[in-house]
């Protein structure tokens, strides 16, 4: 492959957005889909958050989701970036930062699996 073609592939790489969505097992094996991250709630029923959203359990067992990635705070809150596709990640003070704001996970923002 020459060189200029490997360069052009690693920028096509780099610019194309890719929202993928997640597959987990459901209780009974099967594989389920949805269109952003998916868990499993303390009954074994699995949510998923929308295109670009994640999804983590709460330390209860209760899935919440929001329009970008989640993390939980030392507190044990769930907090998500306000962007789709946006990250969230804890500081070394065990608090949540988020690309564009932070915002907290709910239940409404969550969907069953394709």
């Amino acid at each position: 492959m020459k060189p200029g073609t490997i360069v052009c592939l690693l920028l096509l790489a780099v610019v194309t957005r890719v929202e993928a969505g997640d597959c987990i097992k459901d209780q009974s094996g099967n594989v389920v889909c949805g269109a952003g991250q998916c868990a499993m709630d303390q009954y074994g029923k699995v949510l998923c958050a929308k295109q670009g959203g994640g999804a983590i359990r709460d330390r209860f067992g209760v899935v919440r989701c929001g329009a970008g990635t989640c993390a939980m705070d030392s507190f044990g809150k769930v907090k998500c970036s306000s962007e789709p596709g946006g990250g969230a990640l804890l500081d070394s003070y065990g608090e949540v930062k988020c690309l564009g704001r932070c915002e907290e996970g709910s239940e409404q923002r969550c969907e069953a699996p394709r």
